[in-house]
This record gives structure tokens, C-alpha cells and sequence, in this order.
């Protein structure tokens, strides 16, 4: 199996898991056209963003909350970097 180069630091699931979502929250911000300084970074802003995508916010994302924000701030970190 070959490994992508900008995942090849990964070595557990968590790690994994961390890597699809904040690819998916800078999938989400750039497909609205944003400039990733306008966003405050809050958890309402990522919320929205996984309510829009998923449909609902489950228990289990509830239960997340504190890491879901953090990896949505570090999704808009990445993307200030581009």
C-alpha cells in the first residue's frame, strides 16, 4: 500500500481521524469563499459547519466539542499558511 505524502507522519487512528476532519473543515471554509483571517475560529462557526455537512449534530460530536473546535482551529491555521 502507498502512503500519501502529507500523511506519511501518521501512525494510529486518532492521528488519522484528526488529519480527515480538519481536511474537511478546510474543505467546508474554502468551498464558502471565506478568507480564513475573517473567521473568528469559534465553536459556533464549527458547528455550523458540521450540522451543514452531516445534517445534525450527533451525540458523539457533542460529546467532542472541545476537540472538533480544536481541530477547526487548526484547520484555519493550515489555511492562513497557504
Amino acid at each position: 500500500m502507498k502512503r500519501m505524502d502529507t500523511n506519511a507522519d501518521i501512525v494510529d487512528v486518532q492521528e488519522m481521524t484528526n488529519r480527515v476532519m480538519i481536511n474537511l473543515f478546510k474543505q467546508k471554509i474554502q468551498e464558502t469563499d471565506i478568507h480564513p483571517e475573517r473567521l473568528e475560529g469559534t465553536w459556533a462557526e464549527a458547528s455550523h459547519i458540521l450540522k451543514n455537512h452531516f445534517g445534525k449534530m450527533s451525540r458523539i460530536m457533542s460529546q467532542n466539542q472541545y476537540n472538533l473546535h480544536n481541530l477547526y482551529r487548526a484547520a484555519i491555521r493550515e489555511l492562513e499558511l497557504i
